[in-house]
């Protein structure tokens, strides 16, 4: 065997330059390692593994097991040094490979350098024996001390040169390297051939489920609703946070952003999807264990082709979206059969004749927050099968400085009203509903859509015709120049303070009860001379009779109106 060589500066030199290797029986194959060692140059990278059984394996180098620790260890390197304490040059893992030039005799010795190397993270120790080497067989001292730390210790026979051993190393990482690329480009492959299918993105999920044995995979929206999956079902995740909550945490990284967990119950990985803007997706990987470096290339393929069916699919649906908008804009202008014909030209089913029913709607906000509540409500759509149609934004209305106004035709059932509440709601917009109405009057929906809101306020963001019309005349008029005319109706009896506000509330109970005075009196428990009286100052401070039937009606809707103008019911 050849003598080891050392660094110029006496410290041990790493196998890429001078040899070491790792011995064992030389009695069968060496196993193949399930991923690839990289140089200690390029720590960075994720090395296969190779272990110490592999190396002990080698055929032809006679490398003979004394001490047999764990041999399932990875190697990380194999160095050589004569030094009596090495592990100031050692990163851990390695294989130590030296000839005794410089070892202690005694046995303390040799257990405090054997508990240094173990300490250290070394996982075999290799000697040279041989007629014209220090020793010609191991010193009893040196196997005791192994076996005490448990540390695998090997002999290596004069005839074997160091630098064979390190060749051999290097096959084997050459090996693994092949190997892993082979497999990594079976499956871009096929993962690509999938691609090519009609149903692409089902089919690279299929694929991807297919290479990963055990996988299960599947394709997101931001609020972690599945779009399409590898298989029916949803796997239990091998995470302490739910589906939303994974997706949650990146969905405000945008396309930067992925995440990758790995526990005893199994490894999951998010990836966003798209190639600019937003995220179309997640692509979300359940694996039974954890996430190993190869598994994580062929999903990285996966992203990246899902990614770019994505961007088509944005795309065609940018462009069926355009469309959609026109037909929206000829259903409210009347017109349902030009309406059609073009939904048809975006693969689209008509309205007419199969939608009986329709509500016009009038989304107000951010363009942001306004394109994910379009995002949401086109998904319950494809997923429910209800009617959407969204129309182009425009600014919105006087004083909403950045804001967008969306009309948004929906078919009239409580589905969809209900699933439009919660989507406007999640995204902090304002919204009008229309009417119902037939689809050929979707107009006068829309009108009272934009009518309802202007009506609505910070404290109640959604409003409804519905709602509107319930509240009677008071309801339907323009709310600032209505509350303007109550003030001033009612502001004879609202000046002069706690009396004035007696008498308004005696007055709505008059009002309540369509002037009949007895029942009055019965209603405020008051003596009806005392009624009398009450009603004799409303009449003195109004200047009019309460026996005129005008008076009446604009005193009961100026005391429905929203405002201080009221009394106290």
């Amino acid at each position: 065997m050849s003598p080891p060589v050392a660094g110029h500066n006496g410290s041990p030199v790493r196998v890429a330059c001078q040899g070491a290797g790792t011995g064992g029986r030389d009695s069968g194959p060496a196993r193949r390692a399930s991923t690839v060692v990289t140089p200690p140059t390029r720590p960075q990278e994720d090395p296969p593994v190779i272990t110490v059984a592999q190396v002990l394996g080698l055929h032809g180098l006679g490398l003979r097991p004394l001490v047999t620790g764990d041999t399932s260890l990875p190697v990380s390197w194999v160095a050589t040094s004569e030094l009596t304490d090495p592990t100031p040059y050692l990163n851990g893992g390695e294989i130590i490979l030296f000839t005794g030039l410089t070892s202690p005799t005694a046995r303390p010795a040799w257990e405090d350098y054997v508990r240094r190397l173990a300490d250290r993270g070394v996982v075999a120790l290799g000697t040279g024996v041989g007629g014209r080497l220090t020793w010609d067989r191991v010193p009893e001292e040196l196997t005791a001390a192994a076996r005490g730390a448990g540390l695998t210790l090997f002999e290596v026979p004069e005839r074997t040169p160091f630098l064979r051993i390190i060749q051999e190393v290097a096959g084997l990482r050459a090996a693994e390297e092949r190997t892993a690329l082979e497999t990594t480009l079976a499956h871009q492959r096929a993962l690509t051939r999938a691609a090519t299918a009609v149903d692409g993105s089902v089919q690279v999920l299929r694929a991807l489920a297919a290479l990963l044995p055990g996988a299960w995979a599947a394709v997101c929206t931001a609020d972690a609703e599945i779009r399409e999956r590898s298989a029916p079902g949803t796997p239990a995740l091998p995470s302490d946070l739910s589906l939303e909550q994974l997706v949650g945490r990146l969905r405000g990284a945008g396309l930067r952003g992925s995440l990758s967990e790995s526990g005893p119950r199994g490894g999951v990985v998010v990836h966003p999807l798209g190639v600019h803007g937003d995220p179309d997706g997640y692509l979300v990987v359940v694996l039974p264990g954890p996430v190993e470096r190869a598994q994580a290339a062929t999903i990285t393929t996966a992203v990246a082709l899902l990614s770019l069916h994505a961007e088509r699919t944005a795309e065609q649906r940018l462009s069926r979206r355009r469309i959609r908008a026109g037909a929206l804009a000829l259903l409210l202008g009347g017109d349902v059969r030009a309406g059609d014909a073009l939904l048809a030209v975006a693969g689209d089913d008509a309205w007419g004749g199969t939608v009986r029913r329709v509500r016009a709607v009038r989304l107000r906000g951010g363009p942001e927050r306004t394109r994910e509540a379009l995002r949401r409500l086109e998904a319950h759509a494809e997923r429910t099968g209800h009617r959407v149609l969204a129309g182009t934004p425009a600014p919105g209305g006087s004083g909403s400085s950045g804001e967008e106004d969306t009309p948004v035709l929906v078919e009239d059932a409580p589905a969809v009203l209900a699933a439009l509440r919660r989507i406007v709601e999640l995204a902090d917009l304002r919204a009008g509903i229309g009417g119902s109405a037939a689809l050929d009057d979707a107009a006068t929906s829309h009108g009272q859509a934009l009518d309802t809101l202007e009506r609505t306020a910070a404290r109640q963001r959604i409003g409804t015709w519905d709602d509107v019309v319930a509240g009677g005349v008071a309801g339907l008029l323009p709310p600032e120049p209505a509350r303007a005319w109550a003030r001033e109706l009612l502001e004879p009896l609202t000046s002069q303070g706690p009396a004035g506000e007696r008498l308004l509330a005696t007055l709505r109970v008059f009002l309540t009860h369509n002037g009949n005075r007895r029942q009055t009196a019965e209603d405020l428990g008051v003596h009806r001379n005392t009624l009398l009286h009450q009603l004799q100052l409303v009449e003195k401070a109004l200047r009019r009779s309460l026996d005129d039937p005008q008076l009446r009606a604009d005193l009961w809707i100026a005391l429905h109106l929203p405002g201080d103008q009221q009394a106290p019911s």
